[in-house]
């Protein structure tokens, strides 16, 4: 066999066709010609010295000679894209997604992974309430910080980091504001701004207060807020209350909105997910990072639920 100058894509064509079993398809799928196609796998066949495939007007099948290729060149194949995928992902850094007031969650992880990869660059991008996963789809990000829990179709579950108390916005001027505590019961009488239907339902389920209290009273919802300034807004004008976590007002802050500790739902739990088949060695570096790593949040807890 000629190895002195064989193209990959030669190669990718028969590993294609070997799977499609059909050359039309095997050229959609490459974006090829037919004609180019049957001209780059009868070049393979002169190399290897023998057909590789049986072809009749009816049917394309592998045979022995094709078989014996296909055993030894799919796993060399998959590990050399898998190598020079990997190699350009770590020229390109590692984008990190993460919601607005959960950022503190990322300060001591990426302070790590500067000191320990200071080639790898890091970019940091906000993701909106109303579109939480679809950078992460759309292979825009690499990993994302989230709220669990995240029932997300071809996503990976990744460690989880830190938890957050919950906490009420409300404005100043309402004359709860000076409680000492909130509690669930107590938002039958404080209409609570809603998710936008954007949001994960899962997310709007267990993020935000269910429908009813624990007496049974309604929850009086409210038109969504799709940004952090939005809600603060709408609560200083005292059009509904927010609930939230201890993250938001390290980040998010309003002259005339209140935070107030509430209780009746469990800590807001944040956690690392990727999408299946993305698992290179900068994610993976990455997420043990974050699991070792300290939350320098003052309002964050650990896993354990011990304070930070």
């Amino acid at each position: 066999m000629d190895t002195d100058r064989i193209d990959l894509t030669e190669l990718e064509i028969f590993l294609t066709l070997a799977e499609e079993l059909h050359f039309g398809r095997t050229a959609t799928r490459l974006g090829l010609s037919q004609p180019r196609v049957s001209q780059l796998l009868r070049a393979l066949e002169r190399r290897v010295g023998g057909l590789l495939f049986e072809r009749t007007s009816r049917r394309v099948m592998l045979n022995p000679l094709g078989e014996r290729l296909l055993r030894g060149l799919r796993p060399a194949f998959t590990e050399l894209q898998r190598v020079v995928a990997d190699t350009r992902s770590a020229a390109q850094g590692i984008r990190i997604g993460f919601l607005g007031p959960y950022i503190s969650t990322l300060a001591e992880p990426i302070a790590r992974h500067r000191t320990q990869f200071p080639d790898c660059p890091l970019e940091l991008v906000q993701v909106p309430w109303t579109d939480v996963f679809g950078a992460l789809y759309r292979s825009e990000i690499d990993i994302q910080l989230c709220l669990a829990p995240v029932e997300q179709p071809g996503l990976v579950i990744g460690p989880e980091i830190g938890s957050f108390p919950r906490m009420l916005a409300i404005s100043k001027a309402h004359p709860r504001a000076n409680a000492p505590v909130i509690t669930l019961e107590d938002l039958a009488e404080l209409p609570v701004i809603g998710p936008s239907p954007q949001v994960p339902p899962e997310l709007a389920r267990t993020f935000w207060p269910p429908a009813l209290t624990p007496t049974g009273r309604p929850i009086p919802r409210l038109p969504a807020a799709r940004t952090e300034p939005e809600m603060l807004g709408a609560v200083a004008h005292n059009n509904g209350v927010f609930l939230t976590t201890s993250a938001m007002p390290t980040h998010f802050s309003h002259p005339d909105v209140q935070f107030i500790p509430f209780t009746g739902m469990p800590d807001a739990r944040v956690v690392l997910v990727w999408r299946k088949g993305n698992d290179d060695s900068k994610v993976r570096d990455f997420a043990k990072l974050a699991t070792r790593a300290l939350v320098t949040s003052s309002g964050s807890r650990a896993p354990d639920g011990s304070p930070r």
